[in-house]
């Protein structure tokens, strides 16, 4: 019987050591550019900014709040739950909250209930965008949109829940995971 010696020890990691480098690699992205900046469009409306690219998104957002998800940082890691500043409206404003959502990253948003107050916010639906770069990897996020009318004024507070922090029963579930993103948010 011919046998093939494989490698053992650190030679038979080599490999995988270099599809996961070559995989970390392409999904990032690459290049410098304006990450997370706002853009005007000339229609009262601002685009999320994409990196390389500008990112494309639906119409009829409005003004878009991008969620600023903390860096990474081992010695002090993310609180499970966190409250951002208070995002400030006119009345009928229409506005958008964007997060990224991600299932490898096991970021699953929702709007919680009962949800803001209907006198002040009313929720105006979802939609999301991924763009053709992220459509080519594998694992990657999109941006997921929650919009609202600013029918009234007054003070609301809207809380945006992650599936994969707080749903045991989900098979994405960790304990470690951001549970959820609080926006207080004033209509004048």
């Amino acid at each position: 019987m011919n046998r093939t010696k494989r490698p053992s020890g650190r030679a038979a990691l080599l490999p995988l050591g270099a599809a996961l480098l070559a995989l970390a690699l392409t999904a990032c992205g690459g290049g410098g550019g304006d990450h997370g900046a706002e853009k005007g469009n000339g229609k009262g409306d601002r685009e999320v900014g994409g990196g390389d690219h500008d990112r494309q998104r639906p119409t009829g957002l409005g003004t878009v709040h991008e969620d600023r998800m903390p860096p990474y940082d081992p010695a002090r890691p993310n609180p499970r739950d966190r409250t951002e500043g208070t995002l400030t409206v006119r009345h009928g404003e229409r506005f958008t909250i964007a997060m990224r959502e991600s299932a490898s990253a096991r970021l699953n948003w929702s709007l919680s209930t009962p949800g803001p107050d209907r006198d002040v916010a009313r929720p105006a639906g979802t939609s999301s965008y991924q763009t053709a770069r992220e459509k080519e990897l594998i694992g990657s996020s999109h941006a997921l949109y929650f919009t609202f009318e600013a029918v009234g004024t007054g003070t609301t507070r809207i809380v945006l829940t992650n599936r994969c922090g707080t749903d045991r029963t989900s098979g994405c579930y960790s304990p470690e995971l951001a549970r959820s993103v609080t926006y207080p948010v004033t209509v004048r």
